[in-house]
């Protein structure tokens, strides 16, 4: 079910039941309430067993965050670390992806983040962590290196974040030739001119039917 993201009233379902007894007639699936349990369990062992991982191999790291929305409009907050093991390798992990109480100011971010440090007992071994551009993401950290232990860490921005922020400024003198770009895009969004736009490429002899990119920016 973590693979095909199925959700775990999947184990209730008839036809899922009579499939798995078919496999095996001895087999008990298991209800929504047991496997929860699993999860738990499973959760708070492999919990356990980076801990020490952390402890054991990552003197001193940096993590990488970000913030996002998902489609039920919930924010959540990802947090990532990567490290160079004693035997010079490097390790990355994420740590976890929690849920984000609106708003997302500073003092909510800088919060999040030390929660997240002090829970995997990373006080004093996080040397930067790497967030986008966010005026949040900025002024949380004042806020974050004045708790206990924070003090040393560094905030860079995300190279990636950067350049797709230089990218859209340097596009700013052609604003008028994106925004027909967008409309022709748009156009082209609907089935019935997606066919046409093909129907159209065939009549010409086009060996491959090329289909109009959305517009997608990332951050």
């Amino acid at each position: 079910m973590l693979i095909t993201n199925q959700p775990l009233s999947t184990v209730t379902n008839t036809a899922y039941k009579e499939k798995m007894g078919q496999f095996d007639p001895s087999f008990v699936v298991p209800g929504e309430k047991k496997i929860k349990t699993m999860i738990v369990k499973s959760y708070q062992h492999n919990n356990q067993i980076l801990k020490n991982i952390l402890s054991e191999t990552a003197a001193m790291m940096s993590l990488t965050t970000d913030l996002w929305s998902s489609r039920a409009k919930h924010g959540y907050i990802g947090v990532t670390a990567a490290w160079i093991t004693p035997d010079f390798n490097v390790k990355d992990v994420m740590l976890e992806i929690k849920y984000a109480p609106s708003p997302h100011t500073a003092d909510v971010v800088a919060e999040l983040l030390y929660e997240c440090i002090s829970s995997w007992d990373l006080n004093g071994r996080v040397t930067a962590i790497i967030t986008d551009n966010g005026s949040n993401m900025k002024a949380a950290f004042p806020i974050l290196t004045q708790k206990n232990q924070c003090e040393n860490i560094q905030r860079l921005p995300c190279a990636a974040h950067t350049l797709q922020l230089a990218i859209g400024k340097g596009l700013a003198p052609v604003e008028i030739l994106v925004a027909r770009v967008k409309r022709i895009i748009n156009f082209f969004s609907t089935q019935k001119q997606i066919e046409r736009l093909e129907e159209v490429q065939c009549k010409l002899g086009y060996k491959d039917i090329l289909h109009c990119m959305q517009d997608v920016q990332t951050r």
